[in-house]
């Protein structure tokens, strides 16, 4: 695990828990509700973001930390790429001057405003609480600025991302980011949400979650925040007010749209110039009574034709106009391959006769209306919905027309062959036994039985068919010569294997996208240290990228496209994107440095000489000696790293496979950590260990025919010596 490293940070943070700066005081005494009002309530702001077109769409709380203008508050309370306004007791209204530090994990931010000499709230300690203690905390809840309330501390609670205070006390929308506090004045956690099963019960983040982020702050400044979750001008446009948002490859719309029954639309650039061509999406609806899916044909307004899901059927419409009197309901359809609350693929074919729509591959609708012959694509949203959509794509050349035509009718063969074979393998059915007997209750309960069974080996089938495949892709990259193999699409296809709808043409469409805007900066005579300099910048200062401290083991920081989503990973995933951003710059002076437990980078400087970069620092320069130093302080292990060999990028890959193992392991057991052995050795058959490790952990896992086959494979790798021989003896017993 990281340590704390000495130096401004550190000394910050020494600062802003000290005892030097004029804090609130302390009290010794208990506190009431209202003294707590009258002595704390002026550090308290309300925070206010708003939508696009300006009006207000939110309200939360923060706190003063510091004299110099930082305020503590929730991630979620100012979003991403939205105003903000940060307003005091006195009316006094800032917009942030930066963000200071934030965490997704805890849902925590620090702002910093240009405002000084504040008072700040004192901090305390979340790692001594105590069931039924009294707390108290203040906020806005419901807009209501500065109100009171107490309750009673219930527990801490363990959830995915980490410890959290629970508390018998009435929590609103507007509490968000304000502090709770114990009866002797001291902060011990910051509002976070309610619950919504149960009334007067919410949970807070511990307080102690925020000193890491002091000691570390991944600082950005306000105006590059707000374009965090734009809109990638290179791939859309809109002029509608709803809220549209885009992250890498998907994009989100919330809010209501000006046209009718609140229609929103965002338009590809790309206009297809000739039939026929395909477009295709896949959409998430957050409520199914609402409707989003594809535009084509458009004028780029109010004109277009639209395939979508609405009420879970699927419709096609021609709209002509801005009201419901210019729409026309093409085919309305019912269907049995719709996936309600979940991600549903849509596509369709416009052919110059005809309208080919299909949902997850099976057609539904076929319409030969022809009043919108041409126009650019999209995607569109209507009244209240929420919607995402990943993996918009337009083809007009390079799709067979065979396949689109056929791809339902194969899909439901294969389907019902699939079906039929494992009715047949799982014995048969009860049947009505003749002579108009009717079926009882108990038959009606073994063919339930009988499909959810079976609906869980075709969930572990598909699964396991997907790893398989992953596998091979990667095999596949792993046979070219190792300057020909692509380390980021293979490092993302990683990622793919615990995140099957993942797209990575997304994230390396995005990867090259910050190449160019890294280019954009140089200007000449612009040497390459300084080109390495400038990616540095960019990353960590100006966009925010930083190593995860707070949740190191968490599978996200080991997912290549998690971390350029959002910009925080493990040193080695740091470095996989550092050196892919450094290749699509036209720079090779960057190679891997695999020091044990802390994957760094060395760059070859102008002067001949190397350096190390620690990208899970922000990008910190050091020496040999300095990293060898590292190594024996967090490992205990002696090396001499300049003269270690450059790994191979399939090394690189297996290190990735070995983090996600080991972490799986220990946060869910062996059974999690199994299939990422039968990756690694889908990569590296002949690796004894990594055969030793599977054959004990299929042994511990109870399957004793799996074991016995990578114990076999062990005895025919290994020599024929006294190191064999106890796995020749357990090989025997199975």
């Amino acid at each position: 695990m990281p340590v704390p490293r000495n130096g401004l940070h550190s000394s910050v943070f020494s600062l802003l828990v000290g005892c030097c700066l004029p804090f609130l005081a302390c009290h010794s005494e208990p506190l009431s509700e209202a003294t707590l009002f009258q002595e704390y309530s002026d550090a308290i702001v309300t925070i206010r973001h708003m939508g696009r077109e300006g009006r207000e769409q939110g309200v939360g709380t923060g706190f003063v930390m510091d004299q110099e203008g930082r305020i503590i508050t929730s991630l979620h309370v100012i979003g991403e790429a939205r105003r903000v306004k940060v307003i005091f007791s006195d009316g006094a209204e800032y917009e942030p001057e930066s963000i200071w530090a934030w965490d997704r994990n805890q849902d925590l931010a620090v702002l910093k405003i240009s405002r000084e000499n504040l008072t700040p709230l004192p901090l305390g300690q979340s790692s001594n609480l105590t069931t039924g203690q009294k707390v108290m905390a203040l906020g806005n809840p419901m807009g209501l600025e500065r109100s009171v309330v107490g309750g009673v501390l219930s527990g801490v609670r363990q959830f995915t991302q980490g410890p959290m205070i629970q508390i018998a006390i009435p929590i609103e929308p507007g509490n968000s980011g304000g502090p709770l506090f114990d009866v002797q004045g001291q902060v011990i956690g910051v509002m976070n949400m309610k619950s919504t099963l149960t009334p007067n019960l919410g949970f807070a983040t511990p307080i102690d979650g925020i000193r890491p982020l002091l000691e570390r702050p991944n600082s950005m400044a306000w105006s590059q925040w707000l374009r965090l979750g734009a809109l990638d001008e290179t791939r859309w446009v809109t002029d509608q007010p709803a809220m549209w948002s885009s992250k890498v490859g998907r994009v989100r719309v919330d809010g209501v749209g000006e046209g009718f029954g609140g229609r929103a639309y965002c338009h590809w650039v790309q206009r297809p110039e000739h039939q026929p061509y395909q477009v295709e999406v896949m959409v998430r609806l957050t409520d199914e009574s609402g409707a989003a899916g594809i535009i084509f044909g458009s004028d780029g307004g109010d004109t277009h034709y639209g395939f979508y899901p609405s009420n879970s059927q699927l419709r096609l419409t021609r709209f002509e106009g801005p009201s419901v009197y210019d729409w026309t309901i093409l085919d309305q359809v019912r269907s049995s391959h719709y996936r309600k609350g979940d991600w549903n693929h849509l596509r369709v074919v416009h052919r110059p006769d005809t309208i080919d729509c299909y949902l997850n591959d099976v057609l539904v609708i076929q319409s030969k209306d022809r009043d919108l012959v041409s126009g650019q694509v999209g995607i569109t949203k209507f009244r209240q919905t929420g919607a995402e959509f990943m993996s918009f794509r337009v083809r007009e050349d390079g799709f067979a027309e065979s396949e689109v035509t056929h791809a339902d009718g194969l899909r439901q063969e294969r389907e019902k062959a699939l079906l039929e074979a494992y009715l047949m393998d799982s014995g048969n059915l009860p049947t009505s036994g003749g002579g108009g007997e009717k079926w009882t209750s108990e038959d009606y309960r073994q063919v339930a039985e009988k499909l959810k069974k079976g609906a869980n080996f075709f969930k572990e089938k598909a699964e396991q068919t997907h790893r398989e495949t992953i596998a091979e892709a990667l095999q596949k990259m792993f046979q070219s010569p190792e300057g020909s193999v692509d380390l980021l699409k293979a490092a993302l296809w990683i990622a793919r294997h615990d995140q099957p709808s993942l797209d990575a043409s997304d994230y390396i469409h995005e990867v090259e996208r910050m190449a160019l805007a890294i280019q954009k900066r140089w200007k000449e005579p612009f040497s390459q240290d300084q080109k390495v300099e400038s990616i540095i910048n960019y990353l960590f200062v100006e966009n925010g990228f930083h190593g995860s401290f707070t949740d190191y083991q968490h599978a996200s920081n080991s997912y290549l496209n998690k971390v350029i989503e959002d910009r925080e990973g493990l040193p080695i995933t740091l470095s996989v994107l550092f050196m892919a951003l450094a290749e699509k710059c036209g720079l090779d002076c960057i190679k891997p440095l695999p020091l044990p437990g802390h994957f760094m980078v060395r760059q070859q400087l102008a002067s001949g000489d190397e350096q190390v970069i620690d990208l899970f620092e922000g990008g910190r320069r050091l020496s040999f000696k300095e990293a060898d130093q590292m190594a024996w302080e967090r490992q205990g292990v002696t090396v001499d790293s300049q003269q270690m060999q450059i790994p191979s990028k399939k090394d690189i890959i297996l290190r990735m496979i070995r983090n996600l193992q080991i972490f799986a392991g220990s946060e869910a057991g062996l059974e999690a950590s199994l299939p990422y052995l039968d990756l690694a050795l889908a990569l590296d058959a002949f690796n004894t260990s990594l055969l030793l490790e599977r054959a004990s952990t299929r042994l511990r896992m109870g399957l004793r025919d799996d074991a016995k086959k990578d114990f076999k494979t062990l005895l025919e790798l290994l020599p024929a010596d006294d190191s064999a021989e106890s796995i020749r003896e357990l090989y025997n017993t199975l």
